[in-house]
């Protein structure tokens, strides 16, 4: 492989999602394999401190390979993982490697690779969603251990669960410092087109987009945390009561986070063949009360952990209008 045909891998792959979209993975060539590298430069020490977020979003980068090599006629061995969790947490060394990835001739293109350039976070508020598109979706997904929730009186109760939950993280001024680090709410801003969560990838309109660079500064927004209100500026209710179905993204319980980031990354890619859009709510699985009243409510077995909840539904037409921003793929590729 010459580095043409890495660079065209690699473009398709950066598609995969990313906690925050921080685009933690790294590619380089070595002999007759792909070696996957973290970037110890992009991690959230007080949101993902254990750096499971990380590792999960690692596994969806390998994944993002493993489809773009089958649309190329080739596949992806098993991932020879090297770095666990822990290490990738304690390791500041540029480059830390995570995954050997051997490439294979021969295969078929993978059926969800189509939808790779489709897929998107939809944070709008949806429309109608059709019941039978759900019926598919669900059966889609049932092998994998997701649990659709379609009861609006459920749906209502866990987006108010949602607003709660993503208070209790605003108890801690650096937490929202660092999320601050990811928002980009004006083109000016040096990293609107290159990772973070832009304003039109949170489907802010002008007014939100002008008020959110105000009063969501990290020393105003404590100001307002304080005075009661900065749970007003985060809720998002209205458009989690809109969503069709919630789906609860479960995992065994002792499984790699870099293997749920696999599986991570297919689910959405299910939803988006289905025709419909998503939208992670991670504060109801960080939160740990949140989580606990999750399992309890739907009896979510004791094998298995809550690893996200997504909003899913008939997204407004139109989107995605432009895929979330990505970093130049040269950036990605080393050496």
């Amino acid at each position: 492989m010459n580095r043409v045909e890495l660079l065209a891998l690699v473009d398709e792959a950066r598609r995969a999602p990313s906690v925050h979209n921080i685009q933690p993975a790294r590619w380089a060539l070595v002999g007759d394999a792909l070696a996957l590298h973290a970037d110890p430069a992009r991690r959230l020490p007080i949101a993902d401190p254990s750096g499971h977020d990380v590792r999960v979003s690692l596994g969806a980068a390998y994944e993002g390979m493993a489809i773009a090599l089958s649309r190329s006629g080739r596949s992806a061995g098993p991932p020879e993982l090297a770095a666990t969790p822990a290490e990738l947490v304690a390791t500041r060394a540029p480059g830390n490697r995570i995954a050997r990835l051997a490439i294979e001739p021969g295969g078929a293109a993978d059926p969800l690779a189509e939808a790779v350039a489709r897929r998107a976070a939809y944070r709008g508020t949806f429309d109608p969603t059709d019941g039978a598109a759900l019926d598919r979706l669900e059966r889609q997904l049932a092998p994998s251990g997701a649990i659709l929730i379609r009861d609006r009186a459920r749906i209502r109760d866990l987006a108010a669960l949602a607003d709660r939950a993503a208070e209790e993280f605003l108890l801690d001024p650096r937490y929202w410092a660092e999320t601050w680090s990811w928002l980009r709410f004006s083109p000016r801003h040096p990293g609107w087109n290159r990772d973070g969560l832009n304003a039109e990838s949170m489907a802010l309109s002008g007014v939100e987009r002008a008020l959110g660079a105000r009063l969501m500064a990290p020393a105003t927004f404590e100001f307002m945390r304080k005075l009661g209100l900065a749970g007003a500026l985060i809720s998002e209710r209205p458009k989690t009561a809109s969503a069709g179905a919630l789906i609860l993204f479960t995992a065994p319980s002792g499984e790699d986070p870099f293997v749920t980031g696999r599986t991570f990354y297919r689910t959405w890619l299910e939803v988006t063949i289905a025709g419909l859009a998503l939208c992670p709510m991670s504060a109801l699985a960080d939160s740990k009360s949140a989580n606990e009243e999750i399992r309890r409510t739907f009896s979510i077995p004791a094998e298995r952990r809550l690893v996200n909840v997504f909003r899913i539904g008939q997204p407004l037409a139109g989107f995605p209008d432009r895929l979330t921003p990505r970093l130049p793929t040269e950036e990605l590729v080393l050496g």
